[in-house]
């Protein structure tokens, strides 16, 4: 993959810089805050080579690559911050982005929060199961001081999280870091802890009631408090007088922003807190239902791009409950079934390329990175995906009669099996290896009874064995090696020429392509395969297609009808749309055109001509639909 060649190549059909108002990213998707959605050509993002789809949630637009995103993401900042940073995108207030809603940007918060320090309670987590192989093998006792020790350095994170939370939001709010810092030093100073470890539920500052809490492990209140910390600073500042703004502005800050937070935000957070403690008793009480239910919606989740809505939830769980049930429980079986699906429809496809594609997803899957066989095997060929959901959920019922609990976060994958090791020893390892074993095999075997239309096998159900129409060829005389034979229905009715009879330079002399042109008897085009609508022109005279196996076809109607500047034609789809064969592209005033002086004769151009060795089509009267054109 060339990093710097695909960030340039994003950037570009984002629209440039200046609509790119904030990127980030997670484990395998840039994550992109768009000013003009208009701007941006999705259709051609999606054909990049190292883009695995695109997904448009929540008020932020997702590219999906792999495993490979921070790189990318590091190559896309260098490639903006060649004109201007990121983070400046509302400079020019006639180019400010549309509000998001409520939800859209609570979402973005969140995520934006507690993203960026995954890797770091993973990479904690991961101490903890240690020392719960560590105890569980033998190697040292509960009473060991180098098991307390070493259980301190794994649950340092989640203690201090309010720490690490003040970073990110003063990041994502773009305030004082060190401001931001100093709210949740006091949360956690031992002074206000020791007041509540003395029996005292509240006591009063100036005079208002003041409730006594604990915040170990608690985002909200310092999530919220940064996010006013983000409108008091700048005023502080204001206020300030240049010569003891240097301690005045933080004083000042500090002293309206600190307040606010311990008599509302903390109380507030702690409600929030409570509710969530209920929701996951009743999580615990469903048990193997619950597990069942998440698995069978996790997948919808991850196409829409608010799966790690939930990571809140997860750090939270595991901050207050040391452990967690169900979240990442359903999340394992899941990358399990996409992975089964994916090697199913490797050893079942025809198709070469298809079978190169689902091996790989396969194992990106079995590894956590589930985005290729979703994206490019299973939700591409439908059934697979609906085998998906079958494997998971059964594999998410015993998931949950056996008792798989994760009790560290970290991302479920097959190398990361340890995380679900608990008290009970090996045991429970044992379990959590037979869930695996079951949502990869039902899963397999569903692909394999429920089958998928193969992309070869399709288009030969579709078109049967053509001999003697092409040319006065027989298609089977000419194979061609490692390409996937494409057949091509007539896009419109009428009469069927070679391209070199076409009065364009540029189509009869075949420098865009190998083809063949129509003279149409009636106004309308249709779609000549099963594809999608990659590109439509703005005078609506022609659209270009990309077919399920890869061809690029252009349907140029008629000769210099651009100057009509979209008169006289009406489109029945739009840039993105997928199609099936016979489905209604475009209509246009045949009559009208014609009597304005316009040669209506239509280009049907195989614009990636190059990977076709042998393109042949037929001459002659033809209607919608004929097969006039073979790979």
């Amino acid at each position: 993959m060339d990093h710097k060649k695909t960030a340039e190549e994003i950037l570009k059909h984002l629209g440039g810089n200046e609509n790119v108002e904030s990127a980030s990213h997670c484990v395998t998707r840039l994550r992109l805050s768009i000013k003009d959605m208009s701007k941006v050509n999705d259709q051609a993002i999606k054909t990049l080579k190292d883009v695995n789809g695109t997904v448009n949630q929540g008020g932020q637009y997702q590219i999906v690559i792999g495993p490979k995103v921070e790189q990318v993401y590091k190559e896309f900042e260098m490639a903006v911050s060649k004109e201007k940073p990121v983070s400046s995108r509302n400079s020019n207030p006639a180019e400010t982005p549309k509000k998001k809603n409520v939800f859209s940007r609570m979402l973005d918060v969140l995520m934006s929060c507690f993203i960026p320090i995954i890797p770091i309670i993973a990479g904690s987590g991961m101490i903890k199961v240690l020392c719960t192989i560590l105890v569980s093998a033998g190697v040292l006792t509960n009473e060991s001081s180098t098991l307390q020790i070493l259980n301190l350095m794994g649950d340092g994170v989640f203690y201090f999280l309010p720490f690490f939370v003040a970073f990110t939001a003063a990041k994502k709010f773009n305030t004082d870091h060190f401001a931001a810092m100093v709210m949740a030093a006091i949360l956690l100073h031992p002074n206000l802890m020791a007041m509540s470890a003395e029996g005292a539920t509240s006591t009063s500052f100036i005079g208002i009631p003041l409730q006594l809490l604990s915040y170990s492990s608690q985002a909200v209140p310092i999530i919220l408090a940064v996010w006013l910390m983000s409108y008091v600073n700048p005023i502080a500042d204001r206020l300030s007088p240049a010569m003891v703004k240097v301690f005045l502005r933080p004083m000042l800050t500090i002293l309206i922003v600190a307040p606010v937070m311990l008599i509302v935000f903390g109380p507030f957070g702690d409600f929030l807190g409570g509710y969530f403690g209920k929701f996951v008793d009743v999580m615990n009480t469903w048990g193997w239902i619950a597990v069942s239910i998440n698995a069978l919606i996790f997948p919808f989740l991850v196409i829409t791009g608010t799966h790690n809505a939930l990571i809140p939830l997860i750090i939270t769980m595991f901050a207050t409950k040391g452990f967690d049930p169900v979240l990442i429980v359903s999340g394992l079986v899941v990358n399990i079934a996409q992975a089964g699906a994916a090697f199913a429809v490797a050893l079942k496809t025809k198709n070469n390329q298809m079978r190169g594609i689902g091996l790989s997803a396969g194992v990106a899957s079995l590894f956590g990175i589930t985005e290729p066989a979703l994206y490019g095997v299973n939700l591409r060929l439908k059934r697979p995906f609906i085998a998906v959901l079958i494997g998971s959920t059964l594999a998410g019922a015993v998931a949950g009669i056996t008792g798989v609990t994760a009790y560290s976060f970290v991302g479920p994958s097959i190398i990361s099996l340890p995380i679900f090791i608990g008290d009970e020893g090996f045991i429970s390892l044992v379990w959590v290896i037979l869930t695996v074993i079951t949502s990869f095999v039902l899963t397999f075997i569903a692909v394999w009874l429920i089958g998928f239309k193969d992309p070869v096998d399709e288009e030969k159900e579709s078109n049967p064995t053509v001999t003697n129409t092409l040319e006065g060829k027989d298609v089977n005389d000419s194979p061609v090696e490692n390409v996937v034979e494409e057949h091509v229905g007539s896009p419109l009715k009428g009469e069927a020429i070679r391209l070199s009879q076409v009065n364009d330079e540029a189509f009869a002399t075949e420098s865009m392509g190998k083809g063949f042109a129509i003279i149409p008897s009636e106004g309308r085009v249709v779609a000549p395969f099963d594809g999608t609508v990659v590109v439509i022109s703005k005078t609506k005279h022609a659209v270009a297609l990309v077919s399920d196996n890869g061809m690029e076809l252009l349907i140029h109607v008629g000769i210099d009808t651009v100057k009509l500047k979209g008169n006289h034609f009406n489109l029945e789809v739009q840039t993105g749309d997928q199609v099936q064969k016979g489905d209604t592209l475009m209509l246009f005033d045949k009559e009208e055109i014609k009597n304005l002086g316009y040669d209506l004769t239509t280009s049907i151009v195989v614009t990636n001509s190059d990977r076709y060795p042998n393109i042949q089509h037929k001459t002659g009267n033809v209607t919608y639909g004929d097969h006039v054109l073979n790979t």
